[in-house]
């Protein structure tokens, strides 16, 4: 296994009332609500514990796919796989919760 798959990856909200940790295989590890973000709408919630979840999963994924890159992989084996660009949308959508 490669040393991204076996790393975690967090992510929380820019309030840090949401956090969510991913395995760099992509499996959601935990989720931690902090209680001020109760009060919320469930939706909000949810759109925040998402927001996270894909920057977390898009930082594994990223550095997996450099990881093979590095090694030589043929492209073609991971050009499925999200992107710097990708990682750099999620972030931004995150900031702006």
């Amino acid at each position: 296994m490669s040393e991204a798959a076996e790393r975690e990856f967090t992510a929380t909200t820019p309030d840090e009332t949401v956090w969510v940790r991913v395995a760099g295989t992509g499996e959601v590890l935990g989720v931690q609500l902090e209680p001020s973000v109760m009060s919320r709408p469930g939706g909000e919630i949810a759109a925040r514990i998402k927001a996270c979840a894909d920057v977390a999963y898009f930082e594994g994924q990223v550095a997996r796919r450099d990881e093979w890159e590095a090694a030589g992989v043929p492209a073609v084996a991971f050009s499925w796989m999200p992107t710097v660009t990708d990682l750099e949308d999620a972030r931004a959508r995150l900031g702006r919760l």
